[in-house]
């Protein structure tokens, strides 16, 4: 495993490594494209899984700005709001696919929540992309209506009112010394059943200029994140896989169910497991996504 500092679309980004996906010799490689907050060092884990079991290079990015660089006044919102909503978001991905991945790779596409829609809107819209693809993992994909959904309601009608007390608070727990704040995240993990090694990464994130652009991002997601693409999810069924729980807030039943006119083209597996399923179900949600992966890769030898 490798953290590595890359910049993408003009913004210092970290990204966690897995084998060497910039050289691996044509091998092919998985893509994992993280939820909001794009947090990557939370999909340690998940990497780690799916590189084991298929034996691939891992290469796992989260989101524009949503990073502790050392470079944070590259990363500031104000004056560059555009490098960090959706638009922006998506050619920061497009940026490390086309220059950081080794460009003889066959791709495996894994998005999680909102991870899910840049899958989409860069398979529809790059097709050199679309070529060298051979799978996709839609994990509990945010990819229409996400204002409508019960989580979507509460941001809008709630946090959206009172970000800017949201930052403030959080500009106040830095101040603390660290050991009280890791005494904080300690009780908040507990109670909410969460392991304690947590902590650190916690702990690593809890910055109000990280927090700023996460919530951006989250008010793009609840303005523009609105129809399903049809002609998207059609143009990829063939090659994708959706997992989706009986219990989400943000991509609910209801929204799956306009999924499934796209079966048998398109697979579709639902779990038992939280929408965050990076906490708890790491180990259990790799090996469905690695399965998918062997089985696409048989298909096409």
């Amino acid at each position: 495993m490798e953290i590595l500092n890359k910049t993408h679309n003009s913004i210092q980004t970290s990204l966690i490594t897995f084998g060497n996906p910039s050289s691996s010799n044509g091998k092919d490689t998985i893509i994992c494209i993280t939820g909001n907050p794009g947090f990557v060092d939370f999909y340690l884990e998940f990497g780690q899984e799916l590189h084991s079991k298929t034996g691939l290079p891992v290469c796992i990015i989260g989101h524009a700005g949503h990073d502790n660089v050392s470079d944070m006044q590259c990363s500031k919102l104000q004056g560059q709001e555009h490098l960090f909503n959706l638009k922006g978001q998506l050619k920061h991905k497009l940026d490390l696919l086309d220059n950081i991945i080794d460009n003889k790779s066959k791709l495996h596409f894994v998005g999680h929540s909102i991870g899910s829609w840049f899958v989409i809107e860069l398979l529809q819209n790059y097709d050199h992309l679309y070529k060298k693809t051979l799978s996709i993992n839609l994990l509990f994909p945010t990819i229409q209506r996400m204002a409508k959904s019960k989580n979507g309601i509460w941001l809008n009608n709630y946090v959206r009112k009172i970000h800017g007390l949201v930052l403030f608070l959080i500009k106040l727990i830095c101040f603390l010394p660290e050991r009280v704040s890791l005494f904080l995240i300690n009780i908040y993990l507990r109670l909410c059943g969460l392991p304690a090694h947590y902590d650190k990464r916690f702990l690593k994130y809890l910055n109000p200029h990280i927090f700023e652009k996460v919530l951006f991002l989250a008010f793009d997601e609840m303005d523009n994140v609105t129809t399903l693409n049809k002609e998207g999810v059609d143009k990829v069924k063939h090659l994708t896989n959706i997992i989706y729980s009986v219990d989400d807030g943000w991509a609910p039943l209801s929204f799956m169910k306009d999924l499934m006119i796209y079966q048998p083209y398109l697979q579709m597996i639902e779990v038992n497991t939280d929408h965050a399923f990076i906490f708890k179900s790491s180990q259990f949600i790799a090996f469905m996504v690695s399965d998918f992966i062997k089985h696409k890769i048989s298909a096409g030898s």
